[in-house]
């Protein structure tokens, strides 16, 4: 059994594993892309769009911190607006250190629950969130599928090979689904009703639903925006659809707790997805690693965000 003395050594042995998968995939990326090619794309991006990516990204998350207030509010434990802030700016730093997105919100979580906020409460708001999430990212690739249809004119079945490809993400995030399920049964089965209760309580107002999902839909287009500008300083004149297609679907890697925040799978889907809409795939790579800077940086200064708020909070 696991002393409360090993788990520190635990988490480290897991941190310093994601971090190898991280650094392995990137050796695998410059193996695989010509290196000049990588270099020349990155420095190819004007100093004013790096400038300019941190403060929206930060911006869009803020957008991310009311949506999550929305959804684990309630009339009898209220959540300010700083507390939302603090909260989930934290969870946006844990991501560096902790398995993947869901790491983040178990951090998110763990600040939300005070005396008069129950652990369900901001459980449950939690995960209703994350399933608008992800619920938003679906809608964005059916508009790009649907609405702007895929292109027809690749032969040598790049277009197929890319199907292929999504069903095996969605096929393995649902046996990964599955899977965390079943092991964690016994955990949450003392607990389940009032979890249970809690989480169909979050859906009890519709309208605050629509709301969230609006801003949920807001803030992945915001996100895939400002992906689609970095690729057009690597180099890469895309249409919409290709973004909206390729970006949503290349962020789930960064729910597989096999590397460090994401890096270093992202930068391998990415242009997996993005090469039957004529991008090269060298300059794709490098959209993803120009990315990563970005998330590192707004994810440091998303933890100095949450301690000012918290030192605010106490005043």
């Amino acid at each position: 059994m696991t002393t409360a003395a090993a788990l520190p050594r635990l988490a480290g042995r897991k941190r310093a594993l994601r971090i190898a998968g991280s650094a392995l995939l990137l050796v695998v990326l410059v193996l695989v892309f010509p290196r000049h090619k990588l270099v020349q794309a990155l420095t190819s991006i004007p100093p004013s769009t790096i400038a300019a990516a941190l403060p929206i990204y930060l911006s869009l998350h803020f957008l991310g911190s009311l949506k999550w207030q929305l959804m684990v509010n309630r009339p009898d434990a209220p959540l300010t607006f700083l507390e939302s802030v603090r909260c989930y700016f934290g969870g946006l730093f844990s991501n560096l250190f902790l398995p993947s997105v869901i790491g983040g919100d178990v951090v998110t979580v763990a600040l939300g629950v005070s005396r008069t906020r129950k652990a369900e409460q901001v459980v449950s708001g939690t995960l209703a969130n994350r399933i608008i999430d992800l619920a938003a990212l679906a809608l964005l690739v059916g508009l790009s599928v649907f609405v702007f249809p895929l292109p027809n004119r690749d032969r040598d079945g790049a277009g197929q090979q890319l199907i292929q490809l999504v069903l095996i993400v969605v096929i393995g995030a649902s046996i990964l689904a599955c899977l965390a399920v079943f092991l964690l049964r016994r955990k949450i089965r003392g607990h389940a009703e009032k979890y249970v209760a809690a989480f169909t309580a979050s859906w009890h107002r519709p309208w605050l639903t629509l709301a969230v999902l609006a801003l949920s839909l807001a803030m992945q287009t915001g996100l895939i925006a400002l992906s689609a500008w970095l690729g057009v300083g690597c180099g890469l004149h895309l249409p919409a659809r290709a973004w909206l297609f390729a970006w949503p679907l290349a962020k789930l890697s960064g729910f597989v707790p096999v590397t460090l925040a994401g890096i270093g799978s992202r930068e391998l889907v990415l242009p997996a997805l993005l090469a039957p809409f004529g991008a090269d795939r060298a300059a794709a790579a490098s959209v993803g690693l120009a990315w990563d800077a970005v998330l590192i940086t707004g994810s440091l200064v998303g933890g100095a965000i949450s301690k000012i708020a918290s030192l605010a909070q106490s005043k």
